[in-house]
């Protein structure tokens, strides 16, 4: 879908009235009369807020599929989720590519098995999910089953529970990478203990990228020599002394001023790989982005709402007038980017610690295997 498609598709239709993290108990969860969404935990929150109806701004705000409403499932609770009325229950999308993908088995009606442990396998989710949260983009592919929908900008750093050993609070990549490959044990004269979040996390695969490392030279406790624990991304608040674990600055954000669910641990702290440069300005309820540290070409990152593209492209035949408002850029949609006014959506974004994106136009992607 073009840049133009996409911006016609919202004024048109107008806007609408241990080392380990324990996952909380699951609360009962909407059944969507409209758009189902699931995914990246990053943006959890700040979707959650804007499908729900959010006043974090002062102002009223709330990002609705026209006169219908969506449902944003968060990345962790109970093993199962249900998304529509009469669906079926299946393994709840934990991070961004299990999100991605579950709205790919949505979309091509074949089975779909969740990252979640001790998910059902191969389940049919045809028309289950509509829109996936994502931390991380995907390469342009021109006549690609989705569509990327640039959503904000973000960046990543890491947590540590390093206490006043202020070896922890400046560790660059090449030391990072280190520490995640098990070739560095040590910081400040201490044993370090990595953490990394779950399989299907974007910010694993965004962190271990820009410490220059992967999924093979990074090692699990369970792998011969490793040295790193899994545990649930952004989630903090059972961080052991001396660990360190990847974060994004907007969640820390978001969990500091209260506009998130504040999951932090007592005594962890934000550290920063760039040398004279922190990822947070301010603290608690004062914290905002630092946007210098946010348009480093490493460690600052776009974020994305996905949606099948037939469904919001004007004239296909599967064309979704209710999907489409909901992630066009009007005012109070989750495509918009704009952070001046109290009522917009993309003031709300601002609020969750996420400034505009350096990319505007959307961009189409292959669907995921």
């Amino acid at each position: 879908m073009s840049k133009k498609k996409f911006i016609a598709a919202g004024a048109a239709l107008g806007v609408v009235a241990t080392l380990f993290a324990t996952a909380p108990a699951a609360n009962a969860e909407p059944i969507a009369n409209g758009p189902a969404i699931v995914g990246s935990d990053t943006l959890q929150d700040v979707v959650n807020a804007l499908v729900n109806g959010t006043q974090v701004t002062t102002s009223d705000v709330r990002s609705t599929a026209r006169s219908i409403f969506a449902s944003s499932f968060d990345a962790t609770g109970s093993v199962t989720i249900q998304t529509k009325s009469q669906g079926p229950r299946f393994g709840r999308p934990n991070g961004s590519s299990d999100g991605v993908k579950a709205l790919s088995r949505s979309i091509q009606g074949t089975g779909y098995s969740s990252a979640t442990p001790g998910s059902p396998t191969n389940v049919i989710i045809s028309g289950q999910v509509d829109v996936a949260r994502s931390s991380s983009g995907a390469s342009t592919v021109a006549d690609g089953l989705l569509l990327y929908i640039p959503f904000g900008r973000d960046a990543l750093t890491y947590a540590h529970n390093g206490g006043s050993n202020v070896a922890f609070d400046t560790l660059d990549g090449p030391t990072l990478k280190g520490i995640y490959e098990c070739t560095i044990t040590t910081v400040g004269g201490v044993t370090v203990n990595p953490v990394i979040p779950q399989a299907g996390s974007g910010t694993r695969k965004d962190f271990l990228a820009a410490i220059g490392s992967n999924e093979a030279g990074m090692k699990e406790l369970t792998e011969t020599g490793g040295c790193v624990a899994v545990g649930q991304e952004h989630d903090t608040s059972a961080l052991a002394t001396n660990a360190i674990t990847p974060m994004s600055a907007a969640q820390w954000v978001a969990q500091n001023t209260g506009a998130g669910v504040d999951r932090r641990g007592a005594g962890v702290k934000l550290g920063s790989p760039v040398a004279g440069q922190v990822p947070v300005l301010g603290t608690g309820s004062a914290a905002v982005p630092n946007p210098d540290y946010y348009s480093n070409s490493t460690w600052g990152r776009n974020t994305f709402i996905v949606v099948e593209n037939a469904r919001v492209t004007s004239g296909d035949v599967k064309y979704d007038a209710n999907l489409a408002n909901l992630v066009s850029n009007a005012t109070d949609k989750l495509g918009n980017i704009q952070s001046t006014l109290n009522a917009q959506a993309g003031k709300v974004k601002l609020k969750f610690g996420f400034l505009a994106p350096s990319v505007t136009t959307p961009n189409r992607a292959a669907i995921t295997p």
